[in-house]
């Protein structure tokens, strides 16, 4: 009775140490808030629409994923709103190189005029002294 006994309890250590060893089991079940906070990322990633991520702090005001979704809702937006900024600026650049173009023009075209009224009094000069030339050989 005695070697029953321990047979058993001998038995029963040994389950137990070997269920100790085993691999738990994991209970992976996925929310409804979280299947939406997915899609609304993949559907941003695929397209920049954030609307499938604007729905999820509607409906899931305590949830998990809510603060997790509003801060990707307001990184697109700042991003959006860099974005638009970094136009406006690369327009201004634009403009300012066009004027810049259009300054070095005049400045160009005013140094020219002053080089063609030189050649024309260089001219005229030549033209006197020609003349001038013309007459002593007379």
């Amino acid at each position: 009775m005695k070697s029953a006994i321990t047979c058993c309890l001998f038995v029963l250590l040994a389950c137990l140490l070997l269920t100790g060893c085993s691999q738990p089991i994991q209970n992976f079940f996925v929310t409804r808030e979280t299947e939406l906070f997915s899609q609304g990322l993949d559907q941003y990633i695929a397209s920049g629409d954030l609307t499938t991520m604007q729905q999820l702090p509607q409906k899931y005001p305590q949830g998990e994923w809510r603060l997790k979704a509003e801060a990707i809702i307001d990184m697109a937006n700042l991003l959006q709103q860099q974005k638009s900024q970094l136009e406006k600026k690369d327009k201004k650049l634009a403009i300012c190189q066009e004027d810049k173009a259009l300054a070095d023009c005049q400045k160009e075209k005013t140094a020219l005029a002053q080089d063609n009224r030189l050649l024309e009094e260089t001219l005229k000069s030549l033209k006197e002294v020609l003349i001038d030339t013309e007459k002593r050989t007379k």
